[in-house]
């Protein structure tokens, strides 16, 4: 293990408790690590959750905090991964006003260009979503900045594995055959 800060993904899997993300937040705290984005939403399993975060730590302080998580009651099942196992992508809606927008002539091409569409547009702004790495949505929205941005957001990053099965699935097949045994 090198002792290189390298961006990280903790995946973690419970149940849908209250506290869990105050428990969650606490350990991450204690190892002072910053959480530099989040999303939670269900998972295809009933009952459970889904939770991604991403840091900026070593190897081993990640580590770590996936073996803390473990610990908690409500916790099934934490993971981490380094950007090259993964895929990942975040949603970014820009609201910029209508008139600025045509009248600077060249939106199109820029949309064109970030893969980017318009949502909405009325007659005094449109919404423009983006979905792409925190580096592409901020680029566009540095082009957009330009026309004025008027409201800007971004989505927490979510992610699959780039492994062949989801790791949660393998864990819960294998629990299951030392339970039947």
């Amino acid at each position: 293990m090198d002792n290189t800060v390298r961006r990280y993904t903790v995946v973690l899997h419970s149940e849908n408790q209250i506290g869990v993300l105050n428990q969650v937040a606490n350990i991450f705290t204690r190892h002072s690590l910053n959480m530099s984005s989040m999303s939670a939403n269900a998972s295809p399993l009933e009952g459970i959750h889904t939770i991604s975060i991403v840091t900026y730590t070593v190897e081993k302080k990640i580590i770590e905090v996936v073996q803390q998580l473990e610990k908690k009651v409500d916790i099934v099942r934490a993971f981490y991964y380094s950007d090259e196992q993964t895929v990942y992508r975040e949603l970014a809606l820009y609201k910029v006003p209508t008139d600025k927008m045509i009248g600077s002539g060249n939106i199109e091409d820029i949309l064109q260009g970030y893969y980017a569409k318009i949502i909405e547009i009325n007659r005094d702004f449109t919404v423009i979503s983006k979905v792409g790495t925190t580096e592409e949505t901020q680029q566009l929205y540095n082009e957009l900045s330009r026309v004025g941005v008027m409201q800007f957001q971004r989505s927490g990053q979510i992610m699959v594995s780039r492994e062949k099965q989801e790791p949660l699935y393998k864990y819960l097949e294998e629990r299951e055959k030392v339970k039947s045994k």
